[in-house]
């Protein structure tokens, strides 16, 4: 009979607490939103995306590994980049060589919502293919890579 008469007070005080409690706007934060983009594996094995940069749509080669974000010399003219081959410098040594090339700086790169403003990139001489490196990959919030997709997911304050 106890045990009856505490399962009865117990459910009436949630179902009081329920009732009173405070309906509507809340002082903590709405949760972040977060901005996806997936990518296919293309049929080299890599994963590619259009971003835009300066307003221009730019064809890249998503590179986990690159410690830049690089630009082909007709990436960066179609970007509105002003480039001198009297300016390139030595920027490192690749698989090929000597990497010959001029360090620049991006209005922005935009991928799917996730914006960097004011990106440093190079402008590679001779290269083939533009690469998303670790300047634009690092501030995404998580990447992930599973059967031939690659997600990137940025939190944004909604």
């Amino acid at each position: 009979m106890l045990e009856r008469a505490l399962f009865i007070v117990t459910i009436a005080g949630g179902a009081t607490l329920g009732v009173f409690w405070p309906l509507g706007k809340s002082d903590t934060p709405a949760a972040p939103s977060a901005l996806e983009v997936t990518l296919d594996r293309s049929a080299d094995r890599h994963f590619y995306a259009n971003a835009n940069v300066n307003g221009h749509d730019i064809r890249f080669l998503v590179d986990t590994g690159a410690s830049e974000t690089a630009l082909t010399e007709e990436d960066a003219r179609k970007a509105g980049i002003a480039i001198d081959p009297q300016q390139y410098e030595l920027l490192g040594q690749g698989a090929s060589g000597i990497v010959r090339g001029q360090y620049v700086e991006l209005k922005s790169i935009e991928l799917g919502g996730i914006n960097e403003k004011n990106a440093k990139a190079v402008v590679v001489q001779g290269a083939t293919v533009s690469l998303l490196g670790q300047p634009f990959l690092e501030s995404i919030d998580e990447i992930v890579i599973r059967k031939g997709e690659m997600v990137l997911r940025d939190q944004k304050d909604s």
